[in-house]
């Protein structure tokens, strides 16, 4: 089975990535990715956000159809953001109506839906490669679907193919 791997950042001792998988992997025609993001989660709302990742890990890790995942986030900042690389668009809607995933939705929407918290979301076609990180932030933020506390500002866009 593959395993999660703690990446700490070397600049922030407050901040980490888990990945699992490889970032280089060979992707099919018809692979997605999927990003959620939340930005100015208080210090309450990260130690929840984290309780519930360490759920939803677990249900990753078996899942054959997931190509590769990565969880980061910063208490500075209050900044949560997951990446996952699916084989097909298909797959993701599964894995997101079961388990630990279904059960975080329905129960702690509040996490990214409430006070200041900014969360954005973001599912596209990829075609070559992972975007970097960077990348990845300036696309979920320019085509995503934005929420300000709860409220929707911004209805989701296609990027262009990268």
């Amino acid at each position: 089975m593959r395993e999660w791997v703690k990446h700490q950042d070397p600049n922030n001792k407050y901040g980490a990535k888990f990945t699992l998988g490889d970032r280089d992997v060979e992707l099919p025609q018809t692979a997605i990715i999927s990003v959620t993001r939340g930005e100015n989660f208080n210090i309450f709302r990260i130690m929840i956000n984290g309780t519930i990742n360490n759920f939803v890990k677990k249900q990753l890790q078996k899942n054959e159809n997931l190509l590769y995942a990565e969880l980061s986030g910063q208490l500075q900042g209050g900044v949560g953001q997951t990446i996952t690389v699916w084989k097909k668009g298909s797959s993701m809607n599964n894995f997101r109506k079961k388990g630990a995933h279904k059960f975080a939705m329905r129960f702690f929407s509040w996490v990214f839906y409430g006070g200041k918290v900014q969360a954005y979301y973001l599912t596209w076609k990829i075609s070559n490669s992972i975007p970097e990180d960077n990348e990845i932030k300036e696309i979920v933020k320019k085509y995503g679907k934005h929420y300000d506390g709860g409220k929707l500002l911004k209805s989701a866009q296609q990027p262009p193919l990268i």
